[in-house]
Order: C-alpha cells, then sequence, then structure tokens
C-alpha cells in the first residue's frame, strides 16, 4: 500500500546483526555523514540507499549506499533506477500543469469535458469533479483498496496487464465492473474534504493523455524525461534494457532480507516511476532553478509557481507542506510501497532540497533530516 503525502510509511523494524554495505560516490570529506548515514541504514535494516542535496539549484552531493540486489551482489549506484512509488506523484502533476501552463485546459474545469467515460460522485450528481481538485486530493474520490486496488497489488509482478483507460472506467464510471457508489467515493462534495488519493493521479495521468493525443509515457518522454536528459527513468520495467532497477525487499521472520519482485500496477502515474538518484537530482535542481538547467528552460516556472507557490497561502497542488525547524517553508513528498521507501523533499527560498530512495521498508525522514541538516557544510566542503 502505498504512503499517504502526510506521513511517511511506518514499519517497526527490530535492530539485528547487518550485512556489510558497500560506498560509492563520495568525497573524502563526507566521512561523517556516510557513517550517520550507515548507521541508519543498520539500525532501520536498509538494504540499499540513494540520496542527494541540492542548494542554490545545484546538486552539492550525491551518496550511494548498500545493495542495489544482494542475491546478484550489485552494489547501488548513482545510475541504480529505484521505485520511488508515490514520489512519482509530483512528476506526473509537473507534466500534467505544463499543458495548462500551454492553454490546453483550465484547472477548474470539469474533467467529464475531456475524457470518454463520466465521473461524479454519485453522492453530488451535480458537482463536476475538477483538475484542481484531484491535484489537491480533494475529488471526492477514494481508494477502495479491500474491494479493488487489493487484487491487483496482491499479484502485482511486472508490469500491469491493464490498460490504463480500461481500470479506471472500470471503477469510476457507473457501468464498470469495479464500480461501488458506496465504497469509491466519498460522502463529501469536490472541493471539500482532503483524502488522499492515488485513483485521482492516475486520473491525472489519463486526463493528459486524453488532452495531448500521446500515451502518458510518451507524453512524459516528450514534455520532461527527453528534455532533461534523464537517461534512466522510466514508468515501466520495459524501460530498462541495461540498467536493472534495485530490488525491494521485506524481512522474514528471522529479520532477512527477502526480495519482493519488481511490482506493476494499473494506476501507474500515481506511483509507479522508477529512476535512479542522478536523474532525480537533475529534475529537482531544475525545479529548484525556475525551470533552467544547462542554459536551457525545460519546466515553465509557472508550473512550479502553482504546484508549490513561493507564498503557499495562495493554494498550492500535490505537495505536503512543513516546515525546516528554522522558520523555513518545506515542500514535501513520500513514497511507500512493497519494499520501498522514498522521499522528497524541498525549500523554494533558500532553492534547497534533499532525495533519499530505499529498496526497504522504513521510516526514512531522519535519514533526509540529517542530510538537511549538512546541506551548507556540503557545499562548502565542495566548493574548497
Amino acid at each position: 500500500m502505498r504512503a499517504s503525502s502526510r506521513s511517511l510509511l511506518k514499519v517497526m523494524i527490530p535492530i539485528v546483526a547487518f550485512i556489510s554495505l558497500p560506498t560509492t560516490g563520495h568525497s573524502e570529506n563526507k566521512e561523517t555523514l556516510d557513517t550517520a548515514i550507515l548507521a541508519k541504514m543498520a539500525k532501520l535494516k536498509i538494504p540499499g540507499l540513494a540520496a542527494a542535496a541540492i542548494n542554490s539549484g545545484r546538486v552539492v552531493w550525491i551518496g550511494t549506499y548498500g545493495w542495489a540486489n544482494i542475491e546478484k551482489q550489485n552494489p547501488v549506484t548513482s545510475n541504480t533506477p529505484f521505485m520511488i512509488a508515490s514520489v512519482s506523484k509530483p512528476i506526473t502533476a509537473t507534466i500534467l500543469t505544463t499543458l495548462y501552463v500551454n492553454g490546453q485546459f483550465e484547472l477548474d474545469d470539469d474533467i467529464n469535458e475531456y475524457l470518454p467515460f463520466s465521473v461524479r460522485n454519485p453522492n453530488f450528481p451535480f458537482n463536476p469533479i475538477t483538475f484542481r481538485n484531484l491535484l489537491r486530493h480533494r475529488s471526492g474520490i477514494t481508494d477502495n483498496y479491500e474491494g479493488f486496488y487489493k487484487q491487483y497489488w496482491d499479484v502485482a509482478d511486472g508490469d500491469p496487464t491493464t490498460a490504463l483507460d480500461e481500470y479506471l472506467e472500470s471503477y469510476l464510471d457507473p457501468g464498470g465492473k469495479h464500480y461501488s457508489a458506496s465504497d469509491n467515493f466519498l460522502e463529501s462534495k469536490p472541493g471539500g474534504q482532503y483524502s488522499y488519493c492515488n485513483t485521482c493521479y492516475a486520473l491525472l495521468g489519463l486526463l493528459a493523455q486524453q488532452i495531448s493525443g500521446f500515451p502518458f509515457e510518451q507524453l512524459s518522454q516528450k514534455l520532461l524525461f527527453g528534455p532533461l536528459q534523464l537517461k534512466t527513468t522510466g514508468w515501466f520495467l520495459r524501460d530498462f534494457d541495461d540498467k536493472e532497477p534495485a530490488m525491494p525487499y521485506g524481512l522474514d521472520d528471522s529479520d532477512k532480507f527477502v526480495p519482493y519482485g519488481q511490482n506493476g500496477y494499473p494506476d501507474w502515474p500515481a506511483g509507479q516511476l522508477r529512476t535512479s538518484i542522478n536523474d532525480l537530482s537533475r529534475f529537482l535542481s531544475t525545479y529548484l532553478s525556475d525551470g533552467n538547467i544547462d542554459g536551457d528552460s525545460v519546466i515553465d516556472p509557472d508550473v512550479i509557481e502553482i504546484l508549490s507557490p513561493v507564498i503557499p497561502d495562495q493554494g498550492f497542488h500535490t505537495w505536503a507542506l512543513g516546515g525546516d525547524g528554522n522558520g523555513g517553508l518545506l515542500y514535501s513528498h513520500d513514497g511507500g510501497d512493497i519494499g520501498v521507501s522514498t522521499l522528497l523533499t524541498l525549500n523554494r527560498v533558500d532553492s534547497k532540497g534533499v532525495i533519499v530512495l530505499t529498496n526497504g521498508e522504513a521510516d526514512i525522514e531522519s535519514i533526509a533530516n540529517e542530510i538537511y541538516r549538512s546541506i551548507d557544510l556540503l557545499s562548502t566542503k565542495n566548493n574548497d
């Protein structure tokens, strides 16, 4: 089950003897941070981890630790693709909002104007659901885990075999096989109650597909992955011919690592992106540089301001909002799936950010905090 953007996936993990961890890609003045991260990995039972720090819109540090695949003894590198779970949502939102900024729809449009089937909350049949409602998790649509999602998640292995539009129509259209007025919708009108929603972000991916005329994976490449020159990023396992993604791991009853396999879900725009720390840090550094990288404008600044405004009381989308402990505001999103815990956090005012990707189940917030506190030091050391 994917974690919400409000709290990390909480898994109680006992402290036991840990496997020997390789570390790669660190300069000689990062030993203290390396030691702290390795200690936390041992305590939390995390087999592999990749992390990055961004300052002033520039990647100032990348760290890689542990194993991408224990059985094959493949260490994590800066090019290892990780399943990032719900950290996929800001990527989907960036792509969708680019279409809005390009004038292809309005945020307060009724989504039914763009869909091949009709979506209404049956409790409020005359209230249209808008793009803004979906982006903010306030649509009145809810994830029916036990009645619907579980059948996919329990058998997930490899790329999804159900088409995105078919999956969503069966869940949201009154004539759909898995439609349930009581279980798939809240008794809250669109724009009302906050309820974290994977289905909503899958629906945003389909809407982007319908509006643009491109399959969402192709649109992602056209608008974001290609312009950013991302080399190890894709929505499906078939996108990684020569780069094997990190294996997700859990623990058995004797606290030994157990590989879970590579999961794929039919609501994939909500949480199935795989990417490396090199690629995701390139996205975040661009996001924190008003959309610019290598002298090119890749993400429209209006997209960034809509999703994560410098003054958040103007309304924000996708991200969770918190503080950095020093009066600064942080936008964050985490991700949790079977054998996966991830976190991305950013401070737009200071242009700072941290990414943590793992192939284990743990609360990784303390690791992200350790890196965030070290950003200025890491930046100074890199400039020596």
